[in-house]
């Protein structure tokens, strides 16, 4: 790529730093024309930090800042790049950025210095999609997945399968074009066969990549209940700050208020939903039609109920034949102690049969039970087998190149000719590096790259 790009590489606003990210073969003539250091910039050795200041264009000083001159091919682009680390405001970082277009560069698009790195074949496309995976992670365990794609471990993968495809293509091309040389045979019925056996591991990949959304995408739960029994309390609990509106008043939620909490790695998105009841109130109908669309949405539902009333609100009507449900009984601390045990042995008695073992009484006003609550909700959706497994691919665009690919092995089992056989393998090839940018199109690369922020 000719032209010479910059980009603010941190988020806009104040902080301590700011950098600068200069890429392309001009980038070092940019930089020269604004730094001033005791070392002239053509003795700076590469991959080294330098103190300076940076003048505009009429000598005057901008900031004292760091410089980071790294020569081709060893930088994250294969190309020469420069870093300025400068004073983090919005008004002199703008600045600073401003002058290195007035010095020859032109503004970054999005994605660009990743896009570069893929061109000049630094990193595939699983792994420039990983860059963005890993920015966007908010839990352990979604980071560690988007890590292991980073280092190219799931690219392999894919490649690996890829190849097994290539080396069958290419048998049969060598018997097709040339009969007459002593190659072992392959007859139509070892070729399926062959196929076959890549289709299932295919079949794996996309079972895989299902079966770990929720480390991908974090858990979706609903927590819902009747006015004033606690849910807002539990959210402020859970997150440990005051996220949520708390009053006696009934109906104070309006509106499904998202949150989102690390739990033991996986990244778990509460949303406190309006209490479900008959009312005239138009703007709350409006939060409880929304209360109910969280609930059918879901992965998981906190049912959050008043220990002396646990069935008398609409709500336990309309998600108690749900398999995805906790009971959480509430208001523990309101029952007189020497009734207290009894009375919490009745009423869990009493909901076993809806809720089986998933039942906790506490009080979350007193900070109980919220341990517990996590704790039963990850063994209610197999978190931890899910973690024990890994996922190849990682995002929608795998999976449907996959499935593709697979459409295509499945012609190959239809096949009478050999020769026609290896059209359909081909084409399955082709799908597959689409996912490591083998094969993919100028479009595709294009369309991966707007996702990301500029800058990257």
């Amino acid at each position: 790529m000719e032209h010479t790009i910059s980009a603010i590489s941190t988020p806009i606003g104040v902080g301590g730093i700011s950098v600068i990210r200069i890429s392309g073969h001009n980038a070092f003539s940019v930089a020269k024309g604004m730094f001033k250091s005791k070392t002239p910039f053509d003795k700076i050795k590469s991959h080294t930090v330098t103190y300076g200041k940076i003048h505009d264009n009429k000598g005057n000083t901008l900031d004292n800042v760091l410089l980071l001159k790294m020569k081709a091919p060893k930088t994250y682009t294969k190309e020469d790049t420069v870093e300025i680390h400068c004073h983090g405001g919005i008004y002199i970082t703008k600045k600073i950025l401003e002058l290195t277009y007035e010095n020859g560069a032109l503004p970054a698009q999005p994605g660009e210095f990743t896009k570069r790195a893929f061109i000049n074949g630094s990193i595939d496309l699983m792994e420039a999609e990983a860059v963005m995976d890993l920015i966007s992670a908010e839990a352990e365990d979604s980071y560690k997945d988007a890590l292991a794609q980073l280092k190219g471990e799931k690219s392999l993968e894919i490649k690996k399968i890829r190849s097994e495809l290539i080396d069958l293509i290419s048998h049969i091309m060598v018997i097709m074009d040339y009969p007459e040389y002593d190659i072992e045979k392959l007859t139509v019925e070892q070729a399926k066969k062959q196929a076959c056996s890549i289709k299932k591991q295919l079949k794996e990949l996309i079972e895989d990549f299902d079966n770990r959304r929720i480390i991908r995408e974090g858990l979706n739960v609903a927590v819902v209940g009747d006015v004033n029994v606690g849910k807002s309390t539990f959210i402020n609990r859970a997150c440990g700050q005051n996220r949520v509106i708390v009053t006696d008043i009934a109906g104070t939620t309006r509106d499904v208020i998202e949150v989102k909490i690390d739990v033991k790695g996986l990244c778990v998105t509460l949303k406190d939903t309006a209490g479900i009841r008959t009312t005239e109130d138009e703007i709350e109908k409006i939060g409880i039609e929304k209360s109910k669309e969280a609930i059918e949405q879901a992965d998981a539902v906190i049912y959050i109920a008043d220990i002396n009333r646990p069935k008398k609100d609409e709500i336990f009507n309309y998600i108690k034949n749900l398999d995805k449900t906790i009971c959480v009984l509430n208001k523990t601390d309101l029952i007189t102690e020497n009734e207290r045990e009894k009375h919490i042995s009745n009423i869990e008695k009493d909901l076993q049969k809806t809720f089986k073992d998933r039942i906790i009484s506490c009080s979350l006003d007193k900070k109980e039970g919220i341990n517990e609550i996590f704790d039963k909700l990850l063994d209610m959706v197999d978190a931890g087998s899910i973690r024990q497994g890994t996922s190849i691919i990682t995002n929608a665009r795998h999976k449907k190149h996959i499935i593709d690919a697979i459409e295509f092995l499945e012609n190959v089992e239809q096949g009478s000719y050999i020769d026609m056989l290896s059209v359909d393998l081909t084409c399955a090839a082709d799908e597959l590096g689409k996912i490591t940018g083998e094969t993919a199109s100028s479009d595709i690369v294009d369309r991966i790259f707007q996702k990301f922020c500029v800058g990257k």
